[in-house]
C-alpha cells in the first residue's frame, strides 16, 4: 500500500500544459519553505528564490525558456496553456562561492512535490536565457541563476511507461504525453 508521499512521487511528471488558473502566493510560500528545509551541504543554505505569479512578469519569462527537447516544437506550451507562476532558483555566492548543486536538486524536488500535494503541476527547467532573466528582474551578479520551476494547474495527464527501454518521451496520436522510466529491476542491485 502506498503512503501519500509515495503516491506523489510515483504520479509526479513534468507538466507542460497549464490551465490559466493563478497559483496563490501562499502556495508558492509553502513550496519554497519545503525547498528551504531540504538538505544542504555543510548547511551553507545558499539557495534563494525569486517567485513570480503575476501575468505580465510571467509573460516576460516564457520566451526565455526552452521546453521538451524531444518534442520541440510540438510540446511548447501555446498561448492559453502557459505557466501561471515561476520560481527562479538562485545561488547566493556570498553564502557559498562554490555552491554544491546537489543542494539545488534536493530543494527543487521538495518544491515540486509540495506544489503537487496542492494539485499544482510543474516543470523544472534549466534551459533558460539567464542573462535576459537577470536583466529583466534586476538580479544582482552575486546570484548565480541556476534554473526555474514553471508551475500552474495541470491541463494534461502524462502517462508513465515502465516497460520501455527508451528514454525519450513521446506523444501518442491523441496528443497524450508518455514518459518512460527505467524499471526498478534494471536499476536496483543487491549484494
Amino acid at each position: 500500500m502506498q503512503n501519500q508521499l509515495q503516491k506523489l512521487i510515483t504520479t509526479r511528471r513534468s507538466i507542460r500544459l497549464f490551465k490559466q488558473r493563478p497559483v496563490s502566493l501562499a502556495a508558492i510560500k509553502r513550496a519554497v519553505n519545503a525547498g528551504r528545509l531540504a538538505p544542504s551541504a555543510a548547511n551553507l543554505q545558499f539557495i534563494e528564490y525569486l517567485a513570480v505569479n503575476k501575468p505580465k512578469p510571467c509573460q516576460k519569462i516564457f520566451p526565455l525558456t526552452r521546453w521538451a527537447g524531444y518534442l520541440y516544437p510540438k510540446r511548447m506550451p501555446p498561448l492559453g496553456k502557459r505557466p501561471t507562476a515561476y520560481i527562479i532558483i538562485l545561488a547566493n555566492q556570498k553564502k557559498s562561492p562554490n555552491p554544491d548543486l546537489r543542494d539545488v536538486g534536493a530543494a527543487a524536488e521538495n518544491i515540486i512535490l509540495s506544489l503537487l500535494a496542492e494539485g499544482i503541476g510543474s516543470c523544472w527547467i534549466a534551459s533558460i536565457d539567464k542573462e535576459a532573466l537577470r536583466k529583466i528582474f534586476k538580479i544582482p551578479k552575486i546570484y548565480l541563476i541556476d534554473s526555474l520551476i514553471a508551475c500552474g494547474y495541470s491541463d494534461e495527464k502524462p502517462k508513465l511507461e515502465t516497460d520501455s527501454k527508451k528514454v525519450k518521451y513521446w506523444l501518442d496520436k491523441k496528443g497524450r504525453l508518455h514518459v518512460p522510466k527505467r524499471p526498478l529491476k534494471d536499476i536496483l542491485h543487491f549484494k
